[in-house]
């Protein structure tokens, strides 16, 4: 008794030890003290990954939603630099490779599962995180932190597609965690709206400030666009509309009838509510399209006609809007007069309501999609101030300028290739209740990628990129599991499989008796 409480004692020793150094640097620094206290929580975030990774897994969700909030905090722990930024930000990343590492080394060394898919996952994500680094390189000329920031908003998160089917196999499973998001997102659009209608807080003003954030240009035009605790008005109403979305499909999905539902209807419709308030704090217009597409889509992905029906309609759709967006642009400014005459530009309505900023990707389209010159094979490239030889505002004409025709098409094949892949999937699925969640996590996930082709790149804003792989890592968790039960049915059912011949009913099972206890054996 006395071994073994000494050697628990220990590892609390080293523990305590560690932590009073660092409580006492975190005092001590001479720098920002909540800077110096997020070196110690990127550590530690990483290593309780490693060890706990479902732990790990959930905290990092959370800190999806309030990571941004900490940052700001840092006003208060003094001298903020750009030093500082790398540990706050670097905490998720930091904590979701560990979930990543864990997820690896278990399924090396035999604690999980691991499959051939799951191998082509981490590959994929990789190959991923590998290319926009590169872009980003490229694009923007980025050093070693550009580069880094870049993989980890646009590529990292790829491997949810590797991350969510090794820990997670049935859809009450799935859809309790969307329930987690739904709930702890809650006061992100509580405070979203508290933000529009009291304004800024004196320490969110003072971090403006400094001039360490994008959203500096909201002191500028001196009108609140809600960011709350995220990192801009864009995150909260992509945010937002998602999770307003996945309270209704949580609150009316199929399920068994003596089975309650994962969320309340009551209780979804109020979610929904509070999800769509903090959609329209952030003033924010085009996102608003995510909760009609998610919700057509949810229904008509159910059934291959219906699928049919609705990319006929998407796709007549986006390429109506380009074709006419030069007869549009003509006439922007005679809609914005109109506007402006039912409500004024200073309103909070005449806000929501002006199309002005539309007029950017519209140009987009106008000059780069509809021109033929626009069209070269590896593209125009920038000049040295860093812009295009064309005017865009939208990703599909910013790669068609910068890096060509090519890159384009081969980036469309895929995205077409992988949205397929998932519709397969999704309708191999045996169970019904299968089927509709994995219908409606695609329908998410592409009314996401459709408000970013039209509204500017949103997926690289994080954590608009979290929500999407969610999406389609959901598809993957049910497909995998189904992979998995179809190969254990059709192993059982082999002649090779051992079976179990049971004794007649009411005949006594006799266990044997070691033969060293049977008669005519003694031990020499």
């Amino acid at each position: 008794m006395n071994e073994g409480r000494s050697g628990a004692l220990l590892p609390m020793f080293v523990m305590g030890g560690i932590g009073l150094f660092a409580l006492a640097s975190i005092l001590l620094t001479e720098g920002n003290t909540i800077g110096e206290f997020c070196r110690y929580l990127l550590v530690g975030g990483f290593l309780l990954s490693v060890v706990a990774p479902r732990a790990g897994f959930y905290i990092w969700l959370t800190l999806c939603g309030y990571n941004d909030l900490l940052k700001r905090l840092m006003i208060m722990g003094g001298r903020v630099t750009h030093g500082d930024l790398p540990f706050v930000l670097g905490i998720t990343p930091a904590m979701f490779g560990g979930v990543v590492v864990a997820l690896i080394l278990g399924g090396l060394i035999g604690g999980r599962r691991l499959m051939f898919r799951d191998l082509i996952a981490i590959i994929a994500g990789c190959v991923l995180m590998v290319a926009t680094g590169a872009i980003a390189y490229l694009k923007e000329g980025s050093g070693l932190n550009g580069v880094l920031q870049a993989m980890a908003n646009n590529g990292l998160y790829a491997l949810l597609l590797f991350v969510l089917p090794m820990m997670f196999s049935k859809v009450d499973e799935l859809q309790r965690l969307w329930r987690f998001l739904v709930l702890i997102f809650l006061p992100v659009a509580i405070y979203g709206v508290i933000q529009q209608m009291q304004g800024f807080a004196a320490f969110e003003l003072d971090y403006l400030e400094t001039g360490l954030s994008i959203e500096i240009k909201q002191l500028v035009t001196q009108e609140v666009r809600a960011f709350s605790t995220l990192n801009s008005p864009s995150a909260l109403s992509v945010v937002c509309a998602t999770l307003a979305v996945a309270s209704l499909f949580l609150g009316f999905s199929q399920r068994d009838k003596n089975t309650p539902p994962v969320l309340h209807p009551a209780l979804a419709i109020l979610c929904f509510g509070i999800h769509c308030a903090g959609l329209i704090a952030a003033t924010s217009r085009t996102p608003i399209l995510i909760i009609p597409i998610a919700l057509a889509g949810g229904w008509c992905f159910y059934s291959k006609s219906r699928t049919q029906f609705f990319y006929a309609v998407s796709a007549g759709a986006f390429i109506t809007l380009i074709v006419a967006s030069p007869w549009l642009v003509q006439r922007m400014d005679y809609l914005n007069q109109f506007i402006s005459s039912l409500a004024p530009r200073e309103t909070f309505i005449g806000r929501m309501v002006v199309v002005g900023t539309y007029w950017d990707r519209l140009e987009g389209f106008a000059t780069v999609l509809m021109n033929p010159d626009a069209y070269r094979l590896f593209g125009w490239g920038i000049d040295e101030n860093g812009e295009g030889r064309f005017h865009f505002h939208d990703p599909l004409s910013e790669i068609l300028v910068r890096f060509g025709a090519v890159v384009l098409f081969t980036l469309v094949v895929s995205g077409l290739l992988f949205l397929r892949l998932s519709h397969h999937q999704a309708w191999r699925l045996h169970e019904s209740q299968d089927r509709q969640f994995a219908a409606r996590m695609i329908a998410l996930s592409f009314a996401i990628l459709a408000v970013s082709l039209i509204s500017g790149s949103i997926l690289s804003v994080f954590p608009n990129n979290v929500f999407f792989w969610m999406c389609l890592a959901g598809v993957a968790v049910l497909a995998r599991a189904q992979s998995i039960q179809e190969k254990r049915e059709k192993y059982a059912s082999s002649p090779d499989f051992p079976s179990l011949t049971l004794p007649p009913k009411g005949e006594r099972i006799v266990p044997m008796r070691p033969r060293s206890r049977q008669g005519g054996m003694h031990h020499s």
